[in-house]
């Protein structure tokens, strides 16, 4: 039922035109690893992810060779290639890099939103408590996405969005991870409340540090159930 599962949100997905079959295929494997589909130590088979994704072994060769390079995955000659044991560890520093970025972006938000930022991000506060409310975790998952790139656009600062669009693929996984379970779904849209609420006050100090924060917890909220 796992695997089945595990295929059908590749197949729904789709292959996105801009990208390369290579760059989809990092993607999904990379997502594969922080959802806790694949465990350190898992074997990794290149045919049976080609099949699962609808591409070639090609891609998927290529995409060993960068997540090998990124410390996710390790090959063994003429054995094959596995997730790697320090896999949770790079997953946790990339993720204490988003939480501090993504902290200074709201503390930049609180600096530069306009008034018209700020209802338009209150809209969206409202929605995601509708949603809550409704336990549409699905919806929830794309709503809590488009609140925290919200705040990204609002912190006008290009270096940083550059940042974060390398962790985007952990980002997007994490939070689907976490909107599995009905207790984080009330917990994380509290934080999200409160962060907004920080921003409307134009308190930087605490809206940066409330960021940091629920990053980080779900973070290890997630890690410790990774084998559930």
């Amino acid at each position: 039922m796992k695997k089945q599962t595990f295929a059908q949100d590749f197949f729904s997905s789709g292959v996105e035109s801009v990208k390369s079959l290579r760059e989809i295929a990092v993607e999904k494997i990379k997502e594969a690893i922080v959802s806790g589909y694949f465990l350190p130590g898992d074997h990794l088979k290149e045919r049976e992810l080609s099949q699962l994704m609808g591409i070639s072994t090609t891609p998927i060769k290529e995409a060993f060779r960068i997540l090998g390079n990124e410390g996710f995955v390790k090959t063994v000659p003429r054995k094959g290639t596995y997730v790697s044991e320090y896999a949770n560890t790079s997953i946790e520093e990339i993720l204490l890099l988003r939480a501090s970025i993504e902290g200074l972006c709201c503390r930049l938000a609180a600096m530069k939103m306009s008034e018209s930022d700020l209802d338009l991000l209150e809209k969206q506060v409202t929605k995601m408590a509708q949603l809550k409310e409704e336990h549409d975790a699905e919806a929830l998952l794309q709503q809590n996405t488009a609140f925290h790139e919200m705040i990204v656009h609002f912190a006008a600062n290009a270096m940083i969005k550059n940042m974060l669009d390398n962790v985007k693929a952990f980002d997007q996984a994490f939070r689907k991870r976490a909107l599995s379970y009905n207790k984080e779904i009330i917990e994380g849209y509290a934080e999200h409340s409160a962060i907004f609420q920080a921003i409307k006050q134009r308190d930087g100090d605490l809206a940066e540090q409330l960021m940091k924060q629920h990053i980080l917890r779900t973070t290890e909220f997630i890690l410790s159930n990774q084998n559930e």
